[in-house]
This record gives structure tokens, sequence and C-alpha cells, in this order.
């Protein structure tokens, strides 16, 4: 384990709504996905927010080509 990772795993978890774009997912140690399925986590990822990430959960910029807005922020 680097230096780097070292430190993202003692902090906090965090989840910051980006305006128009995917959720910022900062130091989890776990994600599953909707079927149960556990999928590696990163110290910082972007998941989809749209709906239409061809790599989801995880964000591909799909929400700026389909134009997506939210009220939520």
């Amino acid at each position: 384990m680097t230096h780097a990772e070292k430190t993202v795993s003692h902090k906090k978890p965090s989840i910051e709504i980006i305006k128009n774009g995917p959720y910022i997912v900062k130091n989890v140690d776990n994600l599953i996905n909707s079927q149960g399925v556990p999928i590696p986590a990163q110290p910082v990822m972007a998941l989809c927010r749209c709906g239409g990430s061809n790599n989801k959960p995880f964000c591909d910029s799909t929400h700026n080509a389909i134009n997506f807005e939210d009220d939520k922020t």
C-alpha cells in the first residue's frame, strides 16, 4: 500500500454532488452494485447520476452529451 493510499484510507468517507454531474465519492472501503456484487473501490470515484453511463456505476461523462440537469444542487 502506498503512502497516499494509507493516508486516504484514514479519512472519513464523503459524497459530493456535482451540479448536473456525478457523485464524487471519497474514502469508501466497499462498493456494491445493484445486484449485490462487490466492485473494487478506489480512493476517489465519480459515480453516474444521470443513468446514461456505459460504464455504470462509474461516470463516463455521458451527462454532458445528454445535457443532464438536476434540481437538487
